[in-house]
């Protein structure tokens, strides 16, 4: 069982009674505090309410997180899904432009960008480009 059902159940029936019953209990037999019996059910309800507002925001967080965990299994189902289809509807030639892109994301200094830059100058004034 998801520990956001236990707290989603537990909270509203267990919980939430429990924490203005101790709230109702302390305020009557704390030394120093004169409470009415008229009062005690205010005490009461301020004390659920306090057990109430974690619990509501640990379950806001834990829907959170579960929303960012299906994002990501779909990204990653849908990018595995869509490098084949990339690959069949490719044109013949089409794959060795992709191994060119691979080739040209290994280069990480800029000193081989400007060599290449260079040599593509060169093959153009040589008019061996296209």
């Amino acid at each position: 069982m998801n520990p956001n059902r236990v707290v989603a159940v537990l909270t509203p029936l267990v919980f939430a009674p429990l924490a203005g019953a101790v709230t109702a209990w302390l305020a009557e037999h704390f030394p120093g505090f004169n409470v009415d019996q008229d009062q005690l059910q205010a005490i009461f309800i301020a004390g659920a309410l306090i057990a109430l507002a974690p619990a509501a925001q640990w379950l806001h967080g834990w829907q959170k997180y579960e929303e960012r965990q299906a994002q990501s299994a779909t990204a990653s189902v849908e990018a595995e899904h869509a490098t084949p289809q990339a690959f069949e509807e490719a044109e013949p030639g089409a794959a060795a432009d992709l191994e060119d892109l691979a080739a040209f994301d290994e280069l990480d200094d800029l000193d081989q960008l400007d060599e290449l830059d260079d040599l593509a100058e060169d093959e153009e004034l040589a008019g061996i480009g296209s």
